[in-house]
C-alpha cells in the first residue's frame, strides 16, 4: 500500500481524499469482473452518476454482458461503474467472477420465493428494518431466488439476489406457480427488525442526561436515483415501525430508565420513527394507487386521481380527512424542513398557498403521486431537478 501511496503522489495526486479513491479505483479495476443484466420486464438504465441529478447515458438488454470496472456505497447501495461516466445499480446486475465456473451445486439446492400479494405490488427492502426501499417491486406471481434468510422476532426475511429483503408474508417458498395458494389481498401486519447495532448504541454520557429524554430526529438520506427500468407498482408491504430509542441512556436511575422504555410508546418519539402506524397505513394506500392514470380532478381510487386526490384517499384510509385541493391540504399539519422529512408527511410544491402539486413521501427520499395527464400514480426521489418547496406533517 505505501507503495501505491508513492506512485499516486508522484503522479501529481494531490491531497489525502484523492490519494484514497485513487487506490480504491485501482483495488476495484484489479478485481474488475464480469456481470449479466438480470433485469428481464424492459431495457436497464445506465445513468452518467450513481448521484442525485444523474442523466441516462445508455440502456442493457436482458442478459447482455458486462464488465464492472468498479464499485461504489451510495445511501446504503452498491452502483457497478461500467466504463467513463456510466453507473448501474447492483440490483440491476448479477456480478461474477469471468473465469469462475458455474456453481451447479448452488443451483441445485437454491429456494424460490413467489410474490402472492394480489392487491399490487411487493417492496423489497434494503435490510430487514424496512426503512427504505430498493426501488424495486414484485408483482403478485414474480418469481425470485433466494440466497439468505433470516427468522427475527417472529418474523422470517428473505434476502434475494438483488441483495434486496422481502418478509416472508408475502411470499410462498419454492412454490413459482402458486399451485392450490390463496392470493393475499390485504397487507399483512409485518414487525420491522432493528439492526442489532442500535443496541450498543445506548451508552451511558459523561453529562446526567434530563429526566424526560428528547427525541432523536432521523433524518432520511435522499435517495441516489429512481432507477428506469424499475417496473412501476404497488405495493402494501410492512410498515417501518420505531427503531430503538437511542436517546436513553444506562446512566439514569431506575425510575428514569422506567420512564424511557415507557416514553417509547408514546406518540413523543415520533420524530425517530421511520412510519407509525397510521403513517403507513397512508403510504399502503398511496401505493396501492400506482398504476391508476392521472385524470384533472380526479378522485375515484382505480379509476383515476390527480395528485391532491391521490392524497386525500390515502389519509382519509386513515382516518383522516383532508381537503381536496393542495392548498387546502396544507393547513393540514404542521410545517417541517425538507430536512427532516419522516414517511408519511405531505410535500408541496410552489408558494405557501399557491401550492400547485403534492406528493406523500415514502422515506429513503422517495415519494408517491400522481404526476400530470398522460401519466400514472408512481414513485419517484427528491431530486434538484423537480425539488419540492416545503412540507406538512399531519400524523
Amino acid at each position: 500500500m505505501k507503495k501505491q501511496k508513492m506512485t499516486y503522489l508522484s503522479s501529481g495526486m494531490v491531497g489525502l481524499a484523492g490519494l484514497v479513491l485513487m487506490g480504491l479505483q485501482t483495488n476495484d479495476a484489479q478485481a474488475a469482473t464480469n456481470g449479466t443484466v438480470n433485469y428481464a420486464d424492459g431495457a436497464t438504465t445506465v445513468w452518467t452518476s450513481p448521484a442525485v441529478g444523474q442523466k441516462p447515458a445508455r440502456y442493457l438488454a436482458t442478459n447482455q454482458q458486462v464488465t464492472i470496472q468498479d464499485t461504489k456505497q451510495v445511501y446504503g447501495q452498491t452502483w457497478y461503474k461500467l466504463g467513463n461516466d456510466e453507473w448501474v445499480s447492483s440490483q440491476f446486475i448479477t456480478a461474477g467472477d469471468a473465469t469462475a465456473q458455474p456453481a451447479t451445486t448452488t443451483t441445485a439446492v437454491k429456494n424460490t420465493v413467489t410474490a402472492n400479494f394480489q392487491s399490487g405490488a411487493t417492496t423489497v427492502w434494503a435490510d430487514t428494518t424496512a426503512a427504505q426501499p430498493t426501488g424495486e417491486y414484485l408483482t403478485y406471481g414474480t418469481t425470485k431466488n433466494v440466497i439468505d434468510q433470516k427468522d427475527l422476532n417472529g418474523t422470517t426475511w428473505y434476502q434475494l439476489e438483488s441483495k434486496g429483503w422481502i418478509p416472508a408474508s408475502y411470499v410462498v417458498l419454492n412454490n413459482p406457480n402458486l399451485d392450490g395458494v390463496t392470493p393475499i389481498t390485504n397487507a399483512p401486519a409485518v414487525t420491522p427488525v432493528a439492526a442489532t447495532t442500535t443496541t450498543t448504541e445506548v451508552q451511558a454520557p459523561t453529562a446526567p442526561q434530563a429526566t424526560t429524554p428528547a427525541p432523536a430526529t432521523e433524518t432520511p438520506a435522499p435517495a441516489a436515483t429512481t432507477e428506469a427500468t424499475t417496473p412501476a407498482a404497488t405495493t402494501s408491504t410492512p410498515a417501518a415501525t420505531t427503531q430503538p430509542a437511542q436517546t436513553q441512556t444506562t446512566t439514569q436511575s431506575s425510575q428514569q430508565t422506567t420512564q424511557a422504555a415507557t416514553t417509547q410508546q408514546a406518540p413523543q418519539t415520533n420524530t425517530t420513527t421511520k412510519a407509525s402506524g397510521n403513517a403507513q397505513t397512508v403510504i399502503n394506500a398511496a401505493l396501492s394507487q400506482i398504476g391508476t392514470p392521472y385524470v384533472w380532478g380526479g378522485s375515484t381510487p382505480g379509476v383515476g386521481l390527480d395528485c391532491s386526490g391521490l392524497v386525500q384517499y390515502a389519509y382519509a384510509q386513515a382516518g383522516v380527512s383532508l381537503g381536496r385541493v393542495t392548498t387546502a391540504q396544507e393547513g393540514a399539519g404542521q410545517r417541517v424542513s425538507l430536512d427532516n422529512l419522516q414517511p408519511g408527511d405531505i410535500l408541496f410544491w410552489g408558494g405557501a398557498g399557491a401550492s400547485y402539486h403534492d406528493a406523500i413521501y415514502i422515506g429513503g427520499g422517495q415519494y408517491v403521486h400522481a404526476p400530470q395527464p398522460g401519466e400514472s400514480v408512481k414513485t419517484a426521489s427528491i431530486s434538484s431537478y423537480f425539488m419540492p418547496s416545503f412540507a406538512v406533517r399531519v400524523l
